[in-house]
């Protein structure tokens, strides 16, 4: 009985202590809690006076929220003005697109001027080659012997090429013939071509401004001149006949180009009353000059 009685007794003490523990825990939770709802009286005081200025009622749990609700605020604030604004070129280590792409298009163009200049130089080299009699010894024996898979019988025109040919000889032929030229430009002879005194070509007097067209089918051989005296114009014609227009303002061709007789060249040189520069065209045929006014039906 005397063991039992004291087990019973320490049994009922634990049980004591436990419950004043737990309500212990549960009171300093409670007092912690009302901390956080205490009011508190922020005053300004006048110092001579005493005068109430200013008073406001606070709590903690009040400026913890303020103060944390301020704090990220700014952090968003801050995160969103780096992000999209022009601020965000100043971060150190940070590249814009802007600059990406401009490193993208100067690569571009390096790499073309790169194989630009390649291709340049390999042409003018090629030139010396050829010019001063030096080709290297495979391009010789490549240059004379025949191409792999070459056949003679591949060089043979078919009657269908024939006759297309034929067809396209006889349009071209019915739509331009030789001899039949145009006027470069509508106006009135000024002065001959004289080659005895060094005069080859024939001035014309036309309004301006004018476009200056081909007088015949022709390939642009030569231009020649600058902005201030005219640009002047070298067209070859079938049947070794060349024609030249000089006193053009504009050139609208290259040198090279394929032109129809009409085709517009490009346009007459604005007049200059302290310098003024006459239209003048030029015919030669088989490296003669001839009589321009009779050949294109100019009259004084």
């Amino acid at each position: 009985m005397t063991l039992a009685r004291a087990a019973l007794g320490v049994f009922l003490t634990f049980e004591n202590v436990k419950k004043s523990a737990r309500r212990s825990r549960k009171e300093v939770f409670q007092h912690w809690l009302s901390k956080w709802r205490h009011r508190y009286r922020l005053v300004l005081l006048d110092e001579s006076s005493f005068e109430e200025r200013f008073s406001m009622v606070l709590n903690r749990r009040n400026v913890f929220l303020s103060v944390g609700g301020s704090v990220l605020f700014l952090i968003v604030s801050t995160t969103f003005l780096i992000a999209y604004t022009p601020l965000r070129e100043y971060i150190p280590g940070y590249s814009s697109t802007s600059l990406r792409r401009d490193a993208v298009k100067l690569n571009a163009v390096t790499d073309s001027l790169v194989d630009l200049v390649a291709y340049q130089e390999a042409f003018i080299q090629h030139i010396q080659f050829m010019v001063g009699g030096s080709l290297p010894p495979d391009t010789l024996t490549s240059a004379a012997s025949p191409p792999v898979g070459w056949s003679a019988e591949r060089l043979k025109t078919s009657e269908r090429e024939l006759k297309l040919r034929q067809e396209v000889e006889a349009r071209e032929a019915a739509v331009t013939k030789p001899g039949e030229m145009v006027q470069p430009v509508a106006g009135l002879a000024l002065r001959t071509a004289n080659p005895a005194q060094g005069r080859y070509g024939l001035e014309i007097d036309a309004l301006r401004p004018s476009d200056v067209v081909a007088v015949e089918n022709g390939t642009v051989l030569a231009i020649d001149g600058t902005n201030s005296l005219g640009y002047s114009i070298t067209l070859h014609h079938s049947e070794d006949r060349v024609s030249r227009y000089i006193g053009l303002s504009r050139v609208k061709t290259r040198v090279g180009s394929e032109l129809r007789k009409g085709e517009t060249l490009g346009r007459l040189l604005e007049q200059d009353p302290e310098n003024p520069i006459a239209f003048k065209v030029e015919i030669w045929i088989h490296g003669r000059p001839i009589n321009a006014a009779e050949e294109l039906g100019y009259r004084k």
